[in-house]
């Protein structure tokens, strides 16, 4: 039984119909959002969450049963089942109010993440590159820290508002490294202090042309490489040319051997 539950959740027809449902709840938690079709579907709607929540108990069940232990030793795992347990958390009764529950099932989309592998390898990458991105956080919160002392010491008096302390001057580089409207903030001053395009320009080539696209570097990097190690563990699943074109060799004899027996049977 269990290795028929086994072979069941592990096949590619089960996989793709859970990612169809997947989908499909998504699609549904979109529609929950238009207060007309809330007002005349809702009952439809509602019907329709319980049967998701239902298919994803069923599947979380037959996996654990199929697995046994280990199936929470896969943390993508345990990331279906928390989002499952956070589904089953009732929105009506005396939960009516708590609106941070229905803003929860929300959460049931993420699941699109696990069951699509491009996705996984995305948020992977992302994860392993925590680290590095960490300290080149660190090396740009230094460099705002720098860059905010300059600038509290040379226009906190005439531009209090984009200058006139550490959060004001955080916020104003924050803004200039997205370079959105840098202009409308860079151009007052440097028609006041000419001289001042250095420290903007400085700046901003540091921040967002240089630390930024390091970020991106990293996770890039480590994208690629998740997808040569997963590249290299297939080719070991695989078999080598040689010894594949020896199986299939072997599997013509035994067809024709067989050929050759039920003749033989079937002459006598």
């Amino acid at each position: 039984m269990q290795a028929k539950i086994k072979d069941l959740v592990e096949s590619k027809r089960f996989e793709r119909f859970i990612l169809s449902i997947i989908i499909l709840n998504t699609i549904v938690l979109g529609l929950e959002t238009s207060k007309y079709l809330v007002a005349n579907y809702g009952a439809a709607l509602e019907i329709a969450n319980i049967v998701f929540i239902t298919i994803f108990v069923i599947e979380a069940a037959l996996k654990i049963f199929a697995w046994r232990t280990s199936y929470f030793k896969d943390g993508w795992n345990i990331f279906d089942f928390i989002i499952v347990v956070i589904s089953l958390i009732p929105t009506s009764g005396i939960f009516s109010g708590m609106r941070i529950l229905r803003i929860l099932r929300v959460l049931r989309s993420l699941r699109m993440i696990s069951s699509i592998k491009p996705l996984r390898k995305i948020v992977q990458a992302v994860l392993s590159s925590l680290p590095a991105i960490g300290w080149t956080g660190l090396l740009m919160l230094l460099l705002y820290y720098i860059y905010a002392i300059i600038g509290i010491h040379l226009f906190a008096d005439e531009w209090p508002k984009l200058f006139g302390g550490f959060p004001e001057a955080f916020i104003t580089l924050f803004s200039l490294t997205t370079m959105e409207g840098w202009q409308d903030t860079v151009f007052p001053f440097t028609e006041t202090y000419p001289l001042t395009w250095i420290y903007f320009l400085s700046f901003l080539v540091i921040a967002s042309f240089v630390l930024l696209n390091l970020v991106v570097g990293i996770v890039v990097d480590n994208i690629g490489e998740m997808s040569r190690l997963d590249e290299e563990e297939e080719a070991k699943g695989r078999p080598k040319p040689q010894i594949a074109a020896e199986i299939e060799k072997l599997r013509e004899q035994l067809d024709h051997v067989q050929k050759l027996l039920e003749e033989h049977v079937a002459k006598k």
